[in-house]
């Protein structure tokens, strides 16, 4: 038992947070005052930075605190609280130490990938070279670091769930594709040599199965179709990704056709909808308040300018009746049509970096909201505008695969409002909000169903007998669908 015990020791439920295919290049040590060292780490820098299994993270800017050290650096970069700062500053997972020592007609290189908590060596090497040239000391390390790569238990590692769909942290150019089957498992046991003080086995939990749909430059989306556990998914659990399969290679050329053609530029939505409104005024005779059902459409076509930023135009008219509902208008119901029109800009942020993802739009641009009843002067009825400067925000976020809650809410700043028919006087103060909520189910791949609740509440006072006019569409239900260009 005490020879079993020498030889390997167990630790458990010490595992890093930070992903080991993110790594950084500590400064490289040698023996003769930088002469070798300094050259060595551009050129690995220099491949680093291109390879697919790392993410590389620059130490530049901790430069000025290891230069406080250049006395004794490499001893330094071996204590357990420096390696464990630097990995805390830089959020890697994998610190690679390249120490060079030279001796009479030969160097020794050595290479040493410590975790995040500076204590873990993940892999070490070393060898006597007979040649100090750069080319050859570069391409031996990396050598060592291409084997590291092929170490690491795990392809990526989860950082973000969303019912089923997780998102995935992968190396930058990893080679992860569409419709590649993975493994997601949680690490349990890490066996740990007492004299090398080296990782030399990882045992871990299967918990779900599942198949990547989407990629990105540093992430990919999953969708997990088995749980193979009770445990519920988590941040940082393993990915392991399956060897790729011919049917999955025929589909990704599908999915990299379909980029190519239309689909992809933006949204078109329809929308017919019915809408309780009002006009409430105060007159010089009294308040009135007119109310009734208004019926129209509503158009809205959205492009994608970018991956982030997207173009709007939205277009909306209504018609129907209005009756009295209380004071003593001269007309008993009015003719009555209402309008909206906005041209806005905006920024999408997508939290986890996928269409199918949340969605979080803030944007800008200039609405006009048109107010046209049948003209009576003496109840204070007619054709009004009010427009200006529009701000808003708006969230689309997936229930599931099928359905999507979407809110979105604006306002005008400082609106005008204009009195085509010369009825209110000067205006004192001016308000505009318009507020929507709904629903989208995904009936195609292309096509969305909608519904939504919309409301939208402007108001203008005067400095004149007529005190004040506010127009709403108190519950404007739609109903409609969203196609992809």
């Amino acid at each position: 038992m005490k020879i079993v015990i020498f030889l390997i020791l167990i630790s458990f439920n010490t595992f890093a947070q930070s992903s080991m295919r993110r790594c950084t290049l500590l400064p490289v040590t040698d023996s003769v005052g930088g002469a070798i060292g300094y050259k060595v780490f551009e050129e690995l820098e220099k491949n680093l930075k291109q390879s697919h299994w790392c993410t590389y993270v620059s130490n530049a800017g901790l430069i000025g605190i290891f230069s406080k050290y250049r006395e004794n650096l490499a001893q330094h970069l071996k204590e357990k609280d420096v390696l464990k700062t630097v990995s805390e500053k830089l959020k890697v997972g994998s610190l690679l130490r390249v120490n060079i020592i030279s001796e009479l007609n030969s160097v020794e290189v050595q290479l040493e990938v410590n975790g995040e908590d500076g204590e873990d060596i993940y892999f070490s090497e070393k060898s006597v070279l007979k040649s100090d040239d750069v080319q050859v000391i570069s391409q031996t390390v990396l050598n060592w670091l291409d084997v590291y790569s092929k170490m690491i238990p795990y392809d990526a590692k989860i950082n973000g769930i969303l019912g089923d769909q997780i998102t995935l942290d992968v190396g930058k150019g990893y080679p992860i594709r569409v419709g590649q089957e993975f493994v997601v498992k949680r690490p349990t046991q890490k066996k740990k040599h007492p004299l090398l003080k080296k990782i030399v086995d990882w045992e871990a939990d299967i918990l779900a199965e599942g198949k990547v749909f989407n990629i990105s430059e540093n992430q990919a989306l999953g969708m997990v179709k088995v749980y193979k556990s009770e445990k519920k998914l988590s941040a940082g659990d393993w990915v392991r990704l399956e060897p790729m399969k011919q049917d999955f290679l025929e589909v990704e050329k599908i999915e990299e056709k379909q980029k190519e053609e239309p689909g992809t530029l933006g949204v078109l939505s329809l929308s017919l909808f019915t809408s309780s409104a009002s006009v409430d005024n105060s007159t010089p005779t009294g308040s009135n308040r007119m109310s009734g059902y208004l019926f129209g459409f509503d158009f809205r076509g959205e492009g994608w300018l970018t991956r982030q930023y997207f173009g709007i135009l939205e277009v909306s008219r209504s018609i129907g009746q209005l009756t009295k509902a209380s004071g003593s208008p001269e007309k008993s119901s009015l003719n009555s049509s209402f309008g909206k029109f906005k041209l806005l800009g905006g920024y999408k942020y997508l939290p986890i970096g996928f269409f199918y993802g949340p969605q979080v739009d803030v944007y800008g641009g200039w609405a006009n909201y048109l107010f046209d009843l049948d003209y009576s002067a003496n109840d204070g009825f007619g054709q009004a505008n009010i427009s200006g400067i529009v701000l808003g925000v708006a969230a689309n976020v997936p229930i599931n695969r099928e359905y999507r809650f979407m809110v979105r809410a604006d306002f005008i700043p400082f609106p005008t409002f204009k009195d085509e028919d010369s009825i209110y006087g000067p205006n004192d103060s001016t308000s505009a909000m318009n507020l929507e909520v709904g629903l989208k189910y995904q009936f195609t791949p292309n096509m969305t169903l909608d519904g939504g609740l919309e409301t939208l509440s402007a108001k203008g006072r005067f400095n004149s007998s007529f005190k004040e006019i506010s127009y709403h569409d108190n519950i404007k239900l739609k109903f409609g669908a969203s196609f992809n260009y």
